[in-house]
């Protein structure tokens, strides 16, 4: 199965190196979530505004949390947060909006779906930095979740290369890396050595 391979930005990198890291692995990218919840405003819509004169494809972009910096950026994708707007209430008042939602839980992905959502990304599967101290979600509550419910789950948390044959057996629909693509030397080719691990699997098929 020949899932999607999701970047999502960490915040922490500076704005002219994380636009040349964006502006080369975007094209190996099926998308990338910018969480750059550090920013302002002002600043993300500049940022955004950046990468898409840059030649950077607006499609691929998904803005985290922020509805209204979406819509004035003309971006039609947003990722939300388990805990702040709902999916039903963006839709309401954003129904052009692509809207996916991270959750933690089976329970959480299953409200998510009836709220509208067109995609959820469950976390944290494996062990993370990011995450010190938290027991991870594991595969096996995943996979509960990809059995269940309709719309495509994302799997997200510690995800490295040597998890793609697992995830890609389990049948979930793509999987979202920050600190694998992010806090590498050279992002560019951990992105492709990600891309060139779930190519495997596809020539099998």
């Amino acid at each position: 199965m020949v899932i999607k391979l999701i970047g999502v930005t960490d915040g922490k990198m500076e704005e002219s190196i994380l636009s040349e890291v964006i502006k080369r692995i975007t094209p190996l990218l099926d998308s990338i979530i910018l969480r750059e919840y550090q920013k302002t405003p002002k600043e993300y819509i500049s940022f955004i505004n950046k990468l898409v004169k840059t030649g950077v494809d607006k499609r691929k972009l998904f803005v985290h949390d922020r509805a209204d910096i979406a819509c004035i950026a003309g971006v039609n994708n947003l990722h939300l947060t388990e805990r702040g707007l709902s999916v039903n209430e963006v839709k309401k008042e954003f129904p052009h909006l692509k809207v996916g939602v991270s959750v933690h839980s089976f329970r959480a992905a299953e409200l998510a779906e009836m709220q509208g959502a067109d995609y959820v990304m469950f976390g944290h599967v494996y062990s993370t930095k990011s995450k010190m101290g938290l027991e991870p979600r594991g595969v096996a509550t995943l996979e509960e979740i990809i059995s269940t419910i309709q719309i495509p789950v994302i799997a997200i948390g510690g995800i490295t290369v040597a998890h793609l044959k697992t995830l890609q057996d389990s049948n979930v629909a793509g999987v979202a890396v920050m600190s694998g693509i992010f806090n590498e030397e050279d992002p560019l080719a951990a992105v492709e050595n990600y891309k060139r691990e779930m190519g495997k699997d596809e020539q099998k098929t």
